[in-house]
């Protein structure tokens, strides 16, 4: 069954940056088909998997099964760390592993509409529940939102033209299916660029519906303060924006002062990370030809200090 989810990125070396100790506690905060998970269970230790997509809770539960009360698994976002953690009772762990963007069974799956390829309500939410859909961004949100949000998630250049053709037409229907945005972007963008074009405004909608980057800047600030001394904080962006975050943090917090251009100075502050990647980890092409995604993977590694 595990096969038909996705393959886990750069699985291996997760598992080495992690260092995982038989009687450590471990957070895989994208649970996803539960193979980072299984890996570092058969180390012998304790792990809370969370993911905020119920399939992936119903699906990974049965194949961490065999592992008993070593395991589990939280129906939650990984941005609630800090409240997950309190609700179990356990004060500080030891590493925290992050495997973001959206898997190959999100992609695929027609209910979700996170994929152009597929005809499907414009949904994208990664809870089952809430107010905020593709859909209502699409149909909602003035033309300037729409272009500021097209340009600075996906990068797309052509965001302006995009949000006006999208603004016209839903002054005559409704947006509500992934094939009519699809449709509509590749009547505007050249044939050659059109693919390109989609995944970026998917991509973009996907963040803004749930609101990815903030989550993502409030769990690396929690899992400082939740992390053992020696902890590793291992992280896996898929794009751009994911992974200047990591990367930003991962400096500002293994510096022992902050640099204040407006009076030329620098306050003193307690450095509470140390870089373990100065440059991020990518897959090996043998890797990438057995396993696509994994091309655009950037894995960076922190260790509490």
């Amino acid at each position: 069954m595990s096969e038909t989810y996705h393959t886990p990125v750069l699985l291996q070396s997760c598992i080495d940056f992690l260092q995982v100790r038989p009687e450590g506690i471990y957070v895989d905060g994208t649970l996803g088909g539960g193979g980072h998970s299984e890996k570092i269970l058969e180390a012998g230790c304790f792990v809370i998997s969370t993911d905020a997509d119920s399939d992936a809770i119903r699906f990974a539960g049965q194949r961490l099964s065999r592992f008993g009360e070593r395991s589990i698994l939280v129906h939650d976002n990984f941005c609630h760390l800090t409240v997950i953690l309190e609700r179990l009772g356990i004060p500080k762990i030891d590493g925290l592993l992050l495997d973001l963007g959206v898997s190959s069974f999100q992609l695929d799956r027609s209910t979700k509409g996170f994929s152009y390829r597929t005809d499907a309500p414009l949904s994208m939410r990664m809870y089952d529940h809430g107010d905020r859909t593709a859909g209502k961004i699409i149909n909602e949100y003035p033309e300037k939102e729409l272009a500021r949000i097209f340009w600075e998630y996906g990068e797309e250049k052509n965001s302006r033209r995009i949000a006006k053709l999208i603004c016209q037409e839903r002054t005559r229907q409704p947006i509500e299916t992934t094939v009519t945005l699809a449709n509509l972007v590749e009547s505007v963008i050249p044939e050659r660029h059109a693919r390109k074009s989609l995944s970026r405004i998917f991509q973009a909608l996907r963040i803004e519906v749930n609101d990815e980057l903030n989550n993502l800047k409030g769990t690396l600030e929690q899992a400082v303060e939740k992390m053992n001394s020696g902890g590793r904080i291992v992280i896996m962006a898929y794009h751009s924006l994911e992974d200047r975050i990591v990367k930003d943090f991962f400096r500002y917090e293994e510096t022992d002062g902050i640099y204040d251009e407006n009076i030329d100075m620098r306050t003193p502050k307690a450095p509470r990370l140390k870089r373990i990647t100065k440059k991020p980890i990518e897959a090996s092409e043998d890797e990438i030809n057995q396993n696509p995604r994994a091309r655009s993977a950037k894995l960076r590694v922190a260790e509490r200090v």
